[in-house]
């Protein structure tokens, strides 16, 4: 399926047939976030936090490149956004149905 905005993965490294998705995440403005997890793929939930940390170093990488701002700055907003979302949980977390990926 082709969406909007679909972020392309032709050519990346370790992209392949041995590759396994384990989440995709859409935003919509104003109306909150869309998160699909297949927690099949990593039986230990410990290796999904690291599989979050490293995805949080690319993003600062990624929005330093983007943004022309220091990566360090970077880093820090997201994992304070990472923060301060886990603290207040403001929102209800709506599940798929049970044997769904959620």
């Amino acid at each position: 399926m082709s969406t909007p905005r679909a972020i392309d993965i032709a050519g990346v490294i370790g992209a392949d047939d041995a590759s396994v998705e384990v989440a995709r995440i859409w935003v919509t403005d104003h109306a909150g976030s869309t998160v699909l997890i297949d927690a099949g793929v990593l039986e230990d939930p410990q290796v999904f936090g690291q599989l979050m940390a490293d995805t949080i170093r690319h993003a600062a990488k990624a929005y330093a490149a983007a943004w022309s701002i220091d990566e360090g700055a970077a880093l820090q907003a997201i994992v304070d956004g990472v923060a301060a979302e886990l603290r207040d949980q403001f929102h209800t977390i709506t599940p798929l149905p049970e044997g769904r990926i959620n």
